[in-house]
């Protein structure tokens, strides 16, 4: 379980102290005991001056930290995913070259393909819709992962690799696509679901903005949603933001597609993604 408040002023750090002595109530009352070393509580901020409050249950005061594995993702206190992101690389990495090492006799690249798939690239993809990378230093670096693998296949299949040359004919010759176009269409899978009601997130919801133009015009450009103007790349890479710009970006009319279609608007974006 989470709780968490808006923390703008002193009056909130009571509130969520409330919502708090309340949650141990209705545990006493269930006869649930909590585990107060386990909990935790966090503050998301990117602000210099953020008010940190001691927080307690039952006289047990909170252990405050700055970064959290919450079902497999690393939260840090600024949301930048760089731990996570560099985990990710560290633990594919380990075992992509455990496969490279006791599959190095394997003579069916297919086979090997699919190791990759479901050892390697199910990592370093997994929950991408929440901490997908903006900066180009991380996208080379998971990229990288991958490219280590198509290095080692082209060695297996002698196919004949000029160095500082593009790895797109690797992945065209191994049917395999590139990190970062799986994590755009990840995002068009989320947000089509998010439209069409497959889960229930009102707020999230409230964050897209549809484009309604004013007059009619000639252009054959599409433009399914506004975005805001940011100040920093980080706020315009946010999830709904990033999530509306590759709609954007390559002219999907969402509302074309029957809101139970999900298997035929999957196939339909990676096929205009590849």
């Amino acid at each position: 379980m989470k709780l968490f408040r808006l923390i703008k002023n002193s009056n909130d750090t009571s509130l969520l102290q409330e919502d708090l002595s309340f949650l141990a109530n209705w545990c006493d009352i269930n006869k649930l005991p909590l585990n107060f070393e386990k909990c935790k509580v966090m503050s998301f901020t990117r602000s210099r001056n953020t008010i940190l409050h001691t927080y307690s249950l039952r006289n047990h005061h909170l252990h405050r930290v700055k970064e959290f594995c919450d079902l497999g993702v690393i939260f840090e206190s600024d949301l930048t995913f760089n731990h996570h992101i560099q985990h990710i690389i560290n633990k594919s990495s380990s075992i992509l070259g455990f496969i490279t090492r006791n599959c190095k006799d394997f003579k069916n690249h297919n086979s090997l393909t699919i190791l990759f798939m479901s050892l390697v690239r199910s990592k370093l993809e997994y929950n991408s819709t929440v901490w997908s990378p903006y900066l180009n230093t991380q996208i080379q670096c998971i990229g990288n992962v991958q490219n280590r693998f198509l290095r080692f296949m082209s060695y297996k299949c002698n196919i004949i690799l000029v160095p500082h040359s593009s790895y797109q004919p690797l992945l065209n010759t191994f049917n395999i696509q590139s990190l970062a176009n799986r994590r755009k269409v990840n995002d068009l899978i989320f947000l089509f679901k998010l439209l069409n009601g497959f889960f229930f997130c009102p707020e999230l919801l409230s964050f897209l903005n549809f484009s309604v133009p004013q007059v009619r015009t000639r252009s054959s450009i599409i433009t399914t949603f506004y975005i805001n103007n940011h100040k920093t790349n980080y706020a315009l890479s946010a999830p709904i933001n990033r999530m509306m710009a590759i709609v954007n970006d390559i002219q999907i009319e969402f509302f074309n597609f029957s809101p139970n279609s999900v298997d035929f608007f999957n196939s339909f974006v990676r096929k205009k993604m590849y």
